[in-house]
């Protein structure tokens, strides 16, 4: 460290740092980039990385589990409330206005099925394999027996669910416009659906 801080070009390795905001592991990209107007061609900008200490340019990972960078992930964290926040409350900032605080809202959990039973960690009592498992347990979320778990299903289940909340989001729109009386086309000029979607991995 004592190195990196007496090295040219220190200041400039800090403000890279500062710019990741603390990410654990910070992608590293080389090369360039060359702006130029495009009646003239005359060059308005250029940037290499070979400028940069270490001739790299740092930035963060933006990894949304705290497993692996802590850091991105309070961010994305922070951004994914403020969002859905303004969705239900109104936002001046972001253009959306505080009637929306009066529009019929729905908080809805959609879980996915089971695969098989998993270590986890019920309220007041043991596992299902006798022990009581402490909250950061390597085994926690595994199977209980790898012989009958169906890890397939499970695969194919987190490879389609964006393909599922597509679908999902099609049927929907569909239900409520048969159940205001309207077509879907007829719904789109009165009603808009809107949502915010997460998405969790489950350690029980």
């Amino acid at each position: 460290m004592l190195k990196v801080a007496g090295a040219p070009g220190y200041a400039r390795w800090e403000d890279q740092i500062r710019r990741t905001g603390g990410c654990s592991d910070p992608i590293h990209i080389t090369g360039w980039s060359v702006a130029k107007d495009k009646t003239s061609g005359e060059v308005l900008h250029r940037y290499s990385t070979e400028n940069e200490p270490g001739a790299r340019l740092r930035i963060a990972c933006g990894n949304r589990r705290a497993s692996r960078c802590p850091a991105c992930a309070w961010t994305y964290s922070g951004d994914t409330y403020h969002l859905i926040r303004a969705g239900l409350a109104g936002d001046d900032r972001r253009d959306i206005p505080a009637t929306v605080r009066e529009h019929p809202r729905v908080f809805a959990t959609l879980t996915a099925p089971s695969f098989g039973p998993v270590h986890n960690r019920p309220a007041g009592r043991p596992c299902r394999c006798g022990k009581h498992h402490q909250e950061d347990a390597p085994e926690l979320g595994t199977a209980l027996d790898p012989a009958t778990y169906d890890y397939a299903a499970a695969v194919l289940f987190n490879n389609h669910a964006g393909q599922l909340w597509q679908r999902f989001i099609t049927r929907l729109r569909r239900e409520i416009a048969a159940a205001a009386g309207l077509t879907q086309r007829e719904l789109k000029d009165v009603a808009r659906i809107s949502y915010g979607k997460v998405a969790e991995f489950q350690k029980r």
